[in-house]
Formats: structure tokens, sequence, C-alpha cells
């Protein structure tokens, strides 16, 4: 990582070319994209936003000619690449100026917010065009003999009812594993042991765990918000979940634990995803109204370290 992280560091060039490759890569890897988007994020966080928005444009115009040469087709190509690396561009703004992940994240997720409301302008009924979209995957499933055909149907009106929020909460997901990515990166050429410690102290505002209970309060029927609650609250699920990593990896930094424990947890979030996430995020969700990071750090003295 360290020789990718110093390539994209190199020059203008060799970033634009690095963010290009792999961006063109993730339509066959998709985790690629994750890389792409931290080549951009930190010549960013680096050089200052005007540098990185030019390796973006460069980036995005490149892009585009290389999928008109090979499929004749630019404009998916180029929308899809401008979405994912002007946000992450944003992202690294952000934090270059705000220093605090926290605030970072926070902007993230007005960002996943508007990929929500995004979707209710592409159409009135976010879901019926989800539905639509699905049909020949459920229709394969069919063929496949996965799934009975008497039971397609409902199947698709299952995903597409959750599909809005998932894509929003994924996108703000993607863009912070990103961030991270870049985050990692700049502090292992320039600054090691950096990210380490940032990332052990994110912790959200209190005020976003109001608004938390708030859209939990308008899920329940206080206010018929339809699924755009359900939406938002998924939204936000995502952030808790960050922050429950982040709690994780503090509590456990402190307390000098074992690596193995993050190795469970990881292993945990492979192998029992929605339980562990769950988990994670109403530990976050805890942490905003304890902060168990500082009670722990009084517990054990002013002399402990993370």
């Amino acid at each position: 990582m360290r020789a990718l992280a110093s390539l994209v560091m190199r020059g203008r060039f060799e970033a634009v070319m690095l963010a290009t490759v792999l961006a063109m890569l993730s339509l066959l890897l998709p985790p690629s994209s994750i890389l792409s988007s931290a080549a951009v994020a930190l010549v960013t966080l680096r050089n200052g936003p005007g540098y990185g928005f030019t390796v973006v444009i460069i980036s995005g115009l490149t892009c585009a000619g290389l999928a008109y040469v090979t499929w004749g087709a630019a404009t998916p190509v180029i929308g899809f690449s401008l979405l994912m690396w002007l946000s992450i561009w944003f992202a690294a703004t952000l934090l270059r100026y705000s220093r605090s992940l926290a605030i970072t994240m926070q902007g993230v997720l007005f960002l996943g917010l508007l990929v929500i409301v995004a979707q209710y302008l592409q159409g009135q009924d976010p879901v019926a065009q989800w539905r639509s979209l699905l049909e020949p995957f459920t229709q394969s499933l069919v063929e496949a003999q996965m799934v009975e055909e008497s039971r397609r149907q409902e199947l698709a009106e299952v995903m597409a009812r959750w599909v809005p929020g998932a894509v929003a909460a994924g996108f703000i997901l993607q863009v912070m594993a990103s961030l991270f990515m870049a985050r990692w990166w700049q502090a292992m050429l320039y600054n090691p042991g950096g990210f380490k410690a940032e990332f052990h102290q994110l912790r959200m505002p209190r005020i976003l765990a109001i608004i938390t209970l708030l859209v939990l309060l308008f899920q329940t029927g206080v206010a018929d918000l339809g699924a755009f609650a359900d939406y938002v609250a998924m939204l936000l699920l995502a952030a808790w979940f960050l922050q429950g990593l982040s709690l994780a990896h503090g509590v456990l930094g402190k307390l000098g634990a074992n690596s193995g424990w993050l190795v469970g947890i990881y292993f945990l979030l492979v192998f029992a995803m929605p339980h562990a996430v769950t988990a994670l995020a109403a530990a976050g969700f805890a942490d905003a109204w304890f902060d168990f990071r500082v009670r722990l750090q009084d517990k054990n003295g002013p002399g402990e370290t993370s």
C-alpha cells in the first residue's frame, strides 16, 4: 500500500493514471473503486482542493474517452466516475479544513440524504422504479430455480422496498472507506500513527443521536413520512456503525488488548453481518450519550494512552 500511495503522490499524471485505471477496473472488480477514490482523496488532502479537482476532471475526461473507444458510450461511465470522485473530493476537502472525521462524516451523511432525495426527484415512487429495475434479476432467480414463480413478486416487492435506503447507506460507507484509506496513506507517508489516533477518537455529536431518536419515532407512526423515515434510518445506522467500529478499535487500544479481538469483530462482520452491524451501530449510538472512551481513560488515569 505504501508503494501505491507513493505513486499517487509522485505527480498529477501518476494520480490521474492510477485513479483512471482503478476506476475502469472497478467495472470488473467493484472494490477497486475504493482505491480509485482514495487516490483522489489523498491528493486533495495533501495538495489542496484545487489540485484534487483538476485530478477529478482530467480523470473523468480520460475515463470518458476510454469508455467511448471501448464501448461506444461514455455518459454512464463519466456519470458514475464523477459522482464517485466529486463526493470523495468534497469529503477530503472538508476533512482538510475541519481536521475532524466527525464533522466530515456529518457532511457525507448530508450527501447520503441527497442520494435519497434524488431518487424521489426521479419519480414520485422510487420503490416502483426499483421494482421495475429488479424484474430481470428476480426472473433470473426463477429460471435458475432459486425462487418459485409464485414468490417472485413478493421478493421483488421486499427488495424494492429497501433498495433506496441501502443505496444511500452503501454510498456513504464507500465514501468513508475511501476517505479512511486516503487518510491512512497520508499518515503512512507523512505522519506515522496519525490515522490510528484520529480514527480511535471518531465520535459523532449528541445532536445526531437526538435526530436518530426522532427518526425512529417517525418510523413508529408519530408522523406519516412513509418509507422516507426508513431510508434515513438506514443512513444513520451506517454512520453509527462506523462510530461503533471506531469505538471498538479505541477501547481495545486503550486496554492494550490482543489484536485477535479485532480479527474476531471483522470475522463476525463477514459471517454474521446483520447482527454484527446492528450491535456495533447500537454501541456507537450509546457512545454518543456516554462517551465510553473518556470514561475508560478517566478510570485508568491520565497516564494511559491509546
